[in-house]
């Protein structure tokens, strides 16, 4: 980090007054400032969105869900990161696991080209794949969320959020990807897509079935029986919640599905 990047780094910490306004005439409302987790991977953050400012004040941004993955990445694993946007999880994961194979996931152009550069920066062996997962192969709608908080970007837009446009992006399956021999089947995934994790599951029936597959780390709401949740049960998963870490203020909750190995 730049002597600039940790002042204000450190101002936006500590929620001093004035730093939006700041930043914007200094930097400018789109700027970003170089910045290092608590883990040592390294990101281009814009301190006034909503993680990038999470991850500037608490040092991560869920970090249950990284604790969670990280637990299981021997060297043999193979971690899906589904919805990585700008590779907080997936980048981390592979510096902390340099011989595991890590694929990342994004199809919000925006955010997978902050991927790569991040992936430049940590990890230049991390897979990345410019699509959507789901339960067909195809073309469907991406809604965009805004600069504020692109994790909102979604193929289920909500009628109450705000969207700043739709790319039609490129879905496949994940069994198609495996059985093509496109990429190794996942250990490990991580799954975060806004809606869409219930078709993102249907799409993965045969490599949940796998006994290799053994964890899935994914969002959703606290105490309803969701269709994620009932496929992941039906496939052999226990679940259970994930305490949360940083002070996120979001309704949904993480979630770890673990199968016992065979």
């Amino acid at each position: 980090m730049t002597t600039a990047d940790r002042i204000f780094a450190g101002w936006r910490r500590r929620r001093w007054r004035g730093f939006n306004r700041a930043w914007s005439a200094l930097r400018g409302p789109q700027a970003r400032l170089r910045f290092r987790t608590r883990y040592g991977s390294e990101f281009a953050l814009n301190p006034t969105a909503y993680i990038d400012g999470i991850v500037i004040e608490d040092g991560f941004y869920e970090s249950e869900v990284l604790e969670a993955l990280r637990a299981a990445l021997s060297p043999a694993a193979v971690l899906w990161d589904i919805g990585a946007n700008f590779g907080l999880h997936a980048i981390t994961a592979a510096c902390l696991a340099p011989e595991a194979t890590v694929v990342a996931f994004e199809p919000n152009p925006a955010e997978h080209a902050r991927l790569l550069l991040h992936r430049a920066w940590n990890a230049p062996r991390l897979i990345t794949c410019a699509l959507a997962l789901s339960d067909r192969t195809g073309v469907l709608p991406l809604h965009l969320g805004d600069s504020g908080n692109s994790g909102m970007t979604t193929l289920e837009p909500w009628s109450e959020a705000r969207y700043t446009g739709v790319v039609n992006v490129a879905v496949l399956t994940g069994d198609e990807l495996v059985a093509r021999g496109s990429l190794p089947a996942p250990t490990l995934i991580k799954l975060d897509v806004e809606g869409h994790e219930a078709a993102v599951l249907r799409g993965l029936a045969t490599v949940l079935a796998r006994p290799s597959c053994t964890l899935v780390v994914f969002e959703d709401h606290p105490t309803a029986e969701s269709e994620a949740k009932r496929l992941l049960r039906a496939a052999g998963f226990a679940i259970a919640p994930l305490a949360r870490r940083e002070h996120s203020d979001h309704a949904l909750v993480n979630f770890a599905a673990r199968k016992s190995p065979r």
